[in-house]
C-alpha cells in the first residue's frame, strides 16, 4: 500500500488560528485516505522537511498587510533550494485575515509562481472577524486536496 505525503506548515499564534490549524490536522488524520501528514511550524520547516513529500498546506495569518513574518521567513530561508528542488509541487493555501488577505495573497502567489509551484486549489481567505464557518469553509477546500493528492490528480 502506498501512502502519499502532505506537508502543513502553519503560523498560528493565536488560539483561534491554533483551532484551525489543529482542524486540518484531525480532518486529514480521521480520513480513510492512503495520506501521511507532517505538520511543522514555520521555523522548523527547511528543505529536508520536503524530502518525499507529495503536496504542501500552508496556513498562515495576515500581519499589517501581509503574510505573517515567520512564513516570510521560511520562504526566505529557503527559497532558492525549494525552487531547485521541488518544482511543480502542489499547493494550497489559506489565510486568516482580520483585514482582506490581499496584500498577502499577491505576495504568496509571487513566490509561489518564483518556485514553480503548482496552486491546484484558489486560495481560502478567512477575513473578517472570527467566524465558526471558517472551519466549514477550510474543511471543503482541505478534502479536496487531500484527495486529489492521494488520487494523483495533483
Amino acid at each position: 500500500m502506498v501512502f502519499k505525503n502532505i506537508l502543513f506548515i502553519h503560523h498560528s499564534p493565536s488560539t483561534n488560528t491554533k483551532e484551525l490549524s489543529k482542524f486540518v490536522e484531525d480532518k486529514i488524520n480521521s480520513l480513510t485516505l492512503k495520506v501521511n501528514l507532517k505538520s511543522l511550524t514555520p521555523l522548523a520547516a527547511n528543505i529536508k522537511s520536503f524530502e518525499s513529500i507529495d503536496g504542501l498546506i500552508i496556513g498562515t495569518t495576515e500581519n499589517f498587510g501581509y503574510m505573517s513574518g515567520l512564513t516570510k521567513d521560511f520562504f526566505d530561508r529557503n527559497y532558492e533550494l525549494l525552487r531547485t528542488n521541488t518544482q511543480g509541487l502542489p499547493v494550497f493555501y489559506y489565510i486568516r485575515a482580520g483585514l482582506d488577505g490581499e496584500g498577502s495573497q499577491v505576495a504568496i502567489d509571487k513566490i509561489l509562481v518564483g518556485l514553480g509551484w503548482r496552486q491546484v486549489l484558489p486560495p481560502l481567505i478567512l477575513k473578517g472577524p472570527w467566524e465558526k464557518i471558517f472551519f466549514s469553509s477550510l474543511e471543503e477546500k482541505v478534502l479536496n486536496f487531500t484527495s486529489g493528492i492521494e488520487l494523483g490528480i495533483y
